[in-house]
């Protein structure tokens, strides 16, 4: 687990802490706040609105709304508008437990997201099928992050379904074209 040192004093974004309710009762920082780290790095501080697993086989990204609560992100989610963001992987911390708070992840470089099979680099990532788990895969429904790109490519392999590559994210805003919904 590495440390990310930030401006926020007493802010370890590799930290999970436990929550009891879905109102930000007993957070270390009131949920929204937002603090930056290394190459850019941008987090913005959560509460989990169902249980997130986090190791490195589950899917990572989450959808964040209106009142800090992250959930896995769809296309659903992702078409009200709500935030991308990425839970920790990688960490001691397999599961990030329901009404649990934690830093997300929204913007910056040089860090691994889970993706699905055959995701082209240099490429905007999109929502999949599969909630939290981003691809290149064009479908109709799916939802586009014009400010996701992969570094490297996935595999095509069988293996694939558990690729883990690292990614270049910058923020901006939402956007429609057509029938197509682009998200910055």
């Amino acid at each position: 687990m590495s440390m990310q040192s930030t401006g926020l004093i007493g802010a370890n974004v590799d930290r999970v802490s436990a929550g009891t309710t879905t109102d930000g009762a007993n957070a270390e920082f009131p949920l929204g706040t937002r603090t930056s780290g290394p190459d850019n790095t941008e987090y913005v501080y959560v509460q989990a609105g169902e249980a997130i697993t986090t190791a490195t086989t589950s899917p990572n990204a989450v959808a964040i709304d209106e009142n800090y609560q992250a959930k896995l992100m769809t296309t659903a989610l992702a078409s009200a508008g709500h935030e991308l963001g990425f839970a920790p992987i990688g960490s001691s911390i397999d599961l990030i437990p329901d009404n649990a708070f934690f830093w997300a992840r929204v913007n910056g470089a040089n860090f691994n997201i889970r993706v699905s099979a055959s995701a082209a680099a240099d490429t905007y990532l999109r929502t999949t099928i599969t909630a939290g788990r981003l691809g290149t895969a064009s479908t109709a429904s799916a939802v586009v992050f014009t400010g996701v790109v992969l570094v490297t490519a996935a595999s095509a392999s069988t293996s694939a379904s558990n690729s883990v590559r690292e990614v270049l994210m910058t923020k901006g805003r939402a956007a429609r074209s057509g029938a197509s919904t682009f998200v910055n």
